[in-house]
């Protein structure tokens, strides 16, 4: 790591302070840019890369608090120093509850800034190796645990063929009960695998412009011959003249087939579905301003969540949806897609009534 490669937001409202935070550490060579208050410094944060931000705890437009969460929400690579006053020491604690690296107390001291902030990427670059290690070494686990089973998924295939000899009803039916359980293995071994490389980092999105109301009714299309088995009536409205979105086709094509397979699945024989996509403002930061999103919103209606399992939906430990008939299966898929709509810096989320249906959300910012 070297220090022309490191970019520092300082947040500070003191203009004398804050110069001499920046000449400093201009002279050290790092990139430094500057924020008069909190509002400037989330703009900074949405149009650039930072390796750290300097806050200050108190500031007008936004507090340094609501800056750190929108931070550690929006740019959770960028570490976070608060700088307070004495008086402040208690939100400053608050701040390290909420993400902060460290916090220094004014006046700063110069000799010491450089070498602390140095120590603190440090650490940070030290821990996302250890994490990557972490993850390659969960990820070759994984990989050892796939093919064998897929082999033997092969193997009994060769079975029920008939391939090794004579095969009865009650052996077929043996066999096909094995391979049911395999391909559940097989499956949730494939989700694993790619929340490691998520987790992990080791996905990068391949964003292009395109139209979400398309990618919406493509999704649709697959989904016809199921959708007509059980005679469930689809109501599909997407609002006219759309405007196009930077995103990932693959990675949000696998959210919509997520959603829209669950949807299926859950909703009962000549029950509903209503899919809807539209543009919306959002505020996704306590005290900042709506900003535009497109918002696609599937609902079925199958069974309820209750209130209390509502903020459990997404939990990859959690059991929330059970795997039983005609209610809502577990499994880490719902968690995938949390994590792809967060990497398009997007919202995830489900509501429900606790009575019949629910409806589950995901929208992603329009730039």
């Amino acid at each position: 790591m070297s220090d022309t490669t490191i970019h520092i937001l300082v947040a500070e409202d003191e203009e004398n302070l804050r110069s001499q935070i920046c000449a400093w550490l201009n002279d050290e060579g790092f990139t430094v840019e500057q924020a008069l208050d909190g509002r400037e410094a989330i703009q900074k944060i949405q149009a650039g890369d930072f390796d750290l931000a300097m806050i200050d705890v108190r500031m007008p437009g936004s507090n340094g608090l609501e800056v750190l969460r929108y931070i550690k929400k929006n740019s959770p690579h960028t570490e976070v120093v608060m700088m307070t006053a004495m008086q402040d020491i208690a939100m400053a604690v608050e701040a390290m509850k909420l993400g902060a690296r460290e916090y220094l107390s004014k006046p700063i001291d110069m000799d010491q800034l450089v070498p602390q902030l140095r120590m603190l990427l440090k650490t940070r670059d030290a821990e996302e190796r250890l994490r990557r290690l972490q993850s390659d070494h969960t990820a070759r686990l994984l990989y050892d645990l796939h093919n064998p089973i897929a082999g033997l998924k092969q193997s009994i295939g060769y079975l029920m063929k008939g391939m090794a000899g004579p095969v009865g009803d009650h052996q077929r039916e043996l066999l096909g009960y094995m391979m049911q359980s395999i391909e559940k293995v097989i499956h949730l071994l494939n989700d694993m695998m790619d929340l490691t490389k998520l987790e992990g980092g080791r996905v990068r999105l391949n964003k292009g412009i395109g139209s979400l109301s398309d990618a919406v009714a493509r999704a649709l299309q697959e989904h016809q011959i199921p959708i007509s088995s059980k005679q469930i009536v689809l109501e599909y409205a997407a609002e006219p003249n759309l405007p196009p979105l930077e995103y990932d086709t693959e990675k949000i094509g696998q959210v919509l087939q997520k959603f829209l397979d669950d949807a299926v699945r859950l909703a009962p024989a000549k029950g509903s579905i209503n899919v809807q996509v539209r543009k919306v403002a959002l505020v996704m930061e306590e005290g900042q301003d709506p900003s535009d999103f497109l918002l696609v919103s599937v609902f079925n209606s199958g069974p309820a969540i209750s209130k209390s399992d509502l903020p459990l939906v997404f939990d990859r430990y959690r059991n929330v949806l059970s795997e039983g008939k005609d209610s809502h299966s577990a499994g880490l898929g719902l968690t995938i897609c949390q994590r792809i709509v967060e990497a398009h810096n997007g919202k995830i989320w489900v509501e429900s009534d606790g009575e019949q249906g629910a409806t589950f959300f995901f929208a992603l910012p329009l730039r």
